[in-house]
């Protein structure tokens, strides 16, 4: 990074600049940049690390070589019309089968004892409880989740999958 901005660019292009950096160094690396930017340097970053791309201003969503969207990280998140809530369940596995095979369910993520639900176009909390409750599986406590830029990002590329069909071939 010292080197690429030594000399003040006015344009600056960094491709995945903090890959395989420790976390401090990369908390330092996005001041950097932030302070880079305020001063008047524009600066376009690619990276896969869905929490560094909520820093950005602006995103474009690409996936297998396409534009998908573009726009801010609440833009984006809002198109999406997505729900989110955490639960603590009394059983993670069968939960998991049942809330996935649902249909209704845009995203699922295992976070340790939690799980976070992903929706769209509903209340998290409502599918949530109504398919667990139809399969008897108990839900322990749950709260309110803010959908991110990376829920967003999985579910256009996942819409994208569905359009395609299982005939097409990926990349």
């Amino acid at each position: 990074l010292a080197s690429a901005t030594i000399h003040e660019p006015p344009l600056l292009f960094l491709d995945e600049p903090t890959a395989g950096v420790d976390p401090v160094s990369r908390r330092e690396f996005w001041q950097r940049i932030h302070r880079m930017s305020a001063e008047g340097t524009t600066v376009l970053v690619t990276t896969h690390y869905m929490d560094e791309a909520e820093r950005c201003h602006r995103l474009a969503f690409i996936f297998g070589g396409r534009l998908l969207d573009v726009g801010t990280p609440r833009e984006l998140v809002e198109r999406r019309h997505l729900d989110a809530i955490e639960l603590v369940v009394d059983e993670p596995l069968r939960a998991t089968d049942v809330l996935e095979a649902s249909g209704e369910v845009e995203d699922l993520a295992n976070l340790g004892t939690r799980m976070r639900v992903i929706v769209r176009d509903a209340v998290a909390e409502e599918v949530a409880r109504r398919l667990l409750h139809q399969a008897n599986v108990t839900i322990r406590s749950s709260q309110p989740s803010e959908p991110t830029v990376e829920d967003a990002f999985v579910s256009i590329v996942r819409q994208e999958e569905r359009a395609q069909g299982p005939s097409e071939e990926r990349s």
